[in-house]
């Protein structure tokens, strides 16, 4: 099952460019993974730019053949988008802009384009807004939060294995 996601950066002029994600879009995933791997906004914007995606790791990476099985390694350790590696048109895996980042919360706290659990913003001032639509809350500044919600899952997986 799918924890779904929507990524978005907010560009000089205020509007919010956004891609949906689609695996382990929680705060101790990929809002993990955006914090300690996304925060210059050139990488981001390049990522984000390529559309809609299955996940995303550290690295935009290559095309890669979306079907392959088994999965290798390199599936893993690079973004996987719909467009490049699955060849889904264009049309309907490409970027969604909102005008400002007002509009872009409020839309997303309303209905989410494609069911997303949460929203990982990466505002101008550097810092990172988490929404999470399920329970309409909004955390400015969420480094601290996501960073928190890693740690905490990665206590109840040691003391599983334990």
């Amino acid at each position: 099952m799918a924890t779904r996601a929507r990524i978005g950066i907010e560009n000089a002029d205020g509007s919010i460019l956004t891609s949906y994600h689609h695996w382990d879009g929680y705060p101790a995933g990929l809002g993990f993974n955006l914090v300690n791997n996304w925060a210059d906004e050139d990488l981001l914007g390049a990522a984000v730019a390529l559309g809609d995606a299955s996940h995303w790791a550290d690295t935009i990476g290559e095309q890669i053949d979306f079907d392959q099985f088994p999965r290798s390694d390199a599936y893993y350790a690079q973004n996987v988008y719909y467009n490049r590696d699955r060849s889904e048109s264009w049309d309907n895996v490409k970027p969604i802009v909102y005008n400002t980042y007002e509009v872009f919360e409020k839309s997303f706290l309303r209905r989410t384009p494609c069911g997303e659990d949460y929203a990982y913003v990466l505002r101008l001032d550097g810092t990172w807004t988490q929404i999470n639509q399920y329970h309409k809350e909004v955390k400015h500044d969420a480094e601290d939060s996501i960073r928190t919600e890693k740690a905490r899952m990665q206590r109840l997986i040691d003391q599983e294995a334990a």
